[in-house]
C-alpha cells in the first residue's frame, strides 16, 4: 500500500548537505624474498629488460614486467602526467616493483608516508613522488612512486650480504626481509540531513494498529483520540528517510525514545557517510 503524500515532510534544500573528507589508515608489510607465505596484498617483484637472443620474451615474466613499467609510467603521456623530470628515476636494464593491492591502497598512497626499510637502512618518499635514502644528510634518489596506483619502481644492485639499502640502490636477496609502511587514503563523504518538526507534525499515528483500540475495555477511548485531542503524545523511535519516488532508502534509529512536543519546533539531525 502506499501511503499518502501526508505520512511525508519534505526537506528544504538547505536541510540536507553532503561534505567530503578524507579517511586514512596506516600499514605494515614484511615481505620475506623466497617465501610461499607471503601476503598477496603487498608484492615486491623483479623486472628485467629482454635483450635480443636471451630467450623466449614471452615466456619471460621479468621481461613482462619491466615492459609494462616502462609503458604505464615512462612512455609519452604517463611521463608527463606524473610530473617525472629528468632528474627523476627511470629503469634502465631493471628494476624492483613494489606494488599494493587497490583495496589495500583505496584512492593513493598518502604522500610523505611510504617507507622500505632492509635491516637498518630506510628510504622514504619525499610526498613529489621521489624515493630517496639519506645517508649523512645526504639524499639520494633510489626510485619512483606513483601513488595513485599503489606502485613503486626502486633501483635494484648486487653485491650486499642479506641484501640492503644504499645510495645506489635497493638489493634483495633471498631471505631478506624487506619491511613495508605506507598510509592509505579514501575519500568519504558526510551526508547531513536536518529533520525539522513544527508543533503541528506527526503528533498521532493511523498506521499503528494499536492506536485505534480501546485502552480501557469498554471505553470509546483509544490513544488515537487522546493524540487528536493533544492529551497523548507519541514518541519518536526512529526516523525514516525516503527517496523523490517515496522509496524508503535508510533509517535512522534512535537511541533513546524522544516524545514530541506541541509548543516547540523539535530539530533531529541524521549523519551517515558514503
Amino acid at each position: 500500500m502506499t501511503l499518502p503524500a501526508t505520512a511525508f515532510k519534505s526537506l528544504a534544500p538547505n536541510e540536507y548537505t553532503v561534505t567530503p573528507f578524507r579517511t586514512y589508515a596506516q600499514h605494515t608489510y614484511t615481505y620475506v624474498s623466497g617465501s610461499t607465505s607471503n601476503s598477496n596484498d603487498v608484492k615486491v617483484l623483479f623486472g628485467k629488460q629482454y635483450v635480443t637472443g636471451s630467450g623466449l620474451r614471452v615466456q619471460n615474466d621479468e621481461h613482462e614486467l619491466y615492459d609494462s613499467i616502462r609503458q604505464s609510467f615512462y612512455s609519452a603521456i604517463p611521463y608527463a602526467s606524473y610530473g617525472i623530470q629528468s632528474s627523476s628515476y627511470a629503469p634502465t636494464g631493471s628494476v624492483f616493483v613494489i606494488t599494493a593491492t587497490q583495496d589495500l591502497v583505496g584512492e593513493e598512497i598518502k604522500p610523505g608516508t611510504f617507507t622500505v626499510s632492509i635491516g637498518t637502512s630506510s628510504s622514504y618518499d619525499d610526498s613529489t613522488g621521489n624515493i630517496f635514502i639519506s645517508q649523512s644528510g645526504v639524499g639520494y634518489n633510489i626510485g619512483r612512486i606513483f601513488y595513485d596506483k599503489g606502485i613503486a619502481v626502486i633501483k635494484p644492485l648486487t653485491g650486499i650480504a642479506g641484501g640492503g639499502i644504499t645510495n645506489n640502490g635497493i638489493c634483495i636477496v633471498s631471505g631478506t626481509n624487506v619491511n613495508i609502511q605506507f598510509t592509505s587514503s579514501v575519500k568519504l563523504f558526510e551526508h547531513s540531513v536536518k529533520v525539522k518538526l513544527n508543533p503541528t507534525d506527526f503528533l498521532y499515528s493511523v498506521y499503528n494498529p494499536s492506536s485505534t483500540k480501546s485502552m480501557i475495555t469498554g471505553s470509546f477511548e483509544t490513544p488515537l483520540t487522546l493524540m487528536a485531542s493533544q492529551s497523548l503524545y507519541p514518541y519518536i523511535t526512529s526516523i525514516g528517510l525516503y527517496n523523490q519516488d517515496n522509496e524508503l532508502v535508510a533509517v535512522a534509529k534512535l537511541s533513546n525514545p524522544i516524545q514530541r512536543t506541541d509548543y516547540s519546533i523539535q530539530t533531529f539531525v541524521v549523519k551517515f557517510d558514503t
